[in-house]
């Protein structure tokens, strides 16, 4: 995908490797929309993956501080809330929730 005026072009390849991980821990009626953004905020680190989780009713969408080439499966878990693992993994960046 690209954006116009942003200057960077998003790996069709990788966002749908990353839309992958995360369709595969959800529910089949549940539409996911991946996308990389530019961080302008001071702090944040230039390039986050979006998630968007369209579930019926009551859309969230989810940021992982890393481009989409850097994101794991570990990322998504943590960043939708589907992470079972009860340690806490300090090299895994903090994922953002954001609410509609």
């Amino acid at each position: 995908m690209n954006l116009p005026g942003l200057g960077h072009r998003i790996s069709p390849d990788e966002a749908a490797r990353v839309r992958a991980l995360v369709s595969d821990q959800l529910a089949d009626d549940v539409a996911v929309m991946v996308t990389e953004l530019a961080c302008t905020v001071p702090g944040c680190p230039p390039r986050e993956t979006v998630i968007a989780l369209m579930y019926p009713g009551a859309p969230a969408q989810f940021k992982i501080h890393l481009p989409l080439a850097e994101v794991t499966a570990a990322h998504v878990a943590t960043a939708i809330g589907t992470d079972t693992d009860t340690d806490t993994d300090t090299d895994t960046p903090e994922a953002a929730h954001d609410h509609p």
